[in-house]
């Protein structure tokens, strides 16, 4: 399979102009051939605080929908990161609550469509600084079963690659390879690559590891996306430049490498 990483420049909630840019470098990935396409985190819109109820969207709004047509007429694989406005069936009554106890009414919303079908979606469990105050905690963590492919993706968004527990829990429930949807600063690139690298060494996984470029009113992104396969090894490595970076995956070799070693069956959860 070949994977592309659009490492993109996000323009601070400038939903309509992000998803042109978004299109035309996802036209570019599928003529050279990629079949799974992964977007930074919050590609549509960057971290929209100031106008975040505005710019929200459903599973049914505009944006995915359009990526839904895209993926249809190209028969192709979309993943990555968008702030999803949480449905009212899911929102209970708050009228009564406690102001600090209100659940806020977004969600940082992972997404994978294959062929032009919502194969699968994964609300952000962990979240980070200011989030906390604008995103609801997703409560589950689970593989996205692709029904053509027959592959399981093990989708990660941005902070939650910090937690070894997030893509171990993945790896164990059968995913074929981990994703990650990133927005991440200059100041911070080293420990993201390192822990990304490791997330796929210690679960024996490939890794199609997506970051943003550009600069906004918060940071500088430096962007350094990369696929690497479950040794490590790095496939294929962007700069700092807004691109499509692509890379070959090997899941006869991914396979292998799983059956080479065996960490998964010699962990001791007895003692931890």
């Amino acid at each position: 399979m070949k994977a592309a990483c659009i490492q993109m420049n996000i323009s601070l909630c400038s939903k309509k102009e992000n998803l042109e840019r978004a299109l035309l470098l996802a036209e570019e990935a599928v003529s050279k051939g990629a079949e799974l396409l992964v977007y930074p985190e919050v590609f549509s819109t960057g971290f929209c605080y100031d106008r975040i109820e505005e710019v929200a969207e459903t599973v049914s709004g505009p944006t995915l929908e359009a990526l839904c047509d895209f993926s249809k007429a190209h028969d192709c694989i979309l993943a990555g990161s968008m702030i999803e406005k949480r449905g009212s069936s899911e929102a209970s009554d708050e009228s009564n609550v406690p102001s600090e106890c209100i659940i806020p009414p977004q969600y940082n919303l992972g997404f994978c469509i294959e062929s032009g079908r919502l194969a699968g979606i994964h609300r952000k469990t962990h979240l980070y600084g200011p989030e906390k105050e604008y995103f609801a905690h997703g409560d589950r963590l689970a593989p996205i079963r692709l029904e053509k492919s027959g592959l399981s993706i093990g989708l990660i968004v941005c902070n939650e690659l910090r937690y070894p527990e997030v893509a171990r829990k993945l790896a164990l429930e059968g995913a074929d390879l981990l994703v990650s949807a990133a927005e991440i600063p200059d100041f911070y690139i080293h420990p993201w690559h390192t822990m990304s690298l490791s997330r796929a060494i210690e679960n024996q996984l490939p890794h199609v590891a997506c970051n943003r470029v550009g600069k906004d009113r918060y940071s500088t992104y430096t962007g350094n996306s990369f696929i690497a396969d479950g040794w490590g090894q790095i496939l294929a490595e962007a700069g700092k430049e807004e691109c499509v970076l692509l890379g070959e995956i090997d899941h006869e070799k991914a396979t292998e490498i799983r059956k080479a070693g065996s960490i998964l069956e010699d962990r001791r959860p007895d003692l931890y």
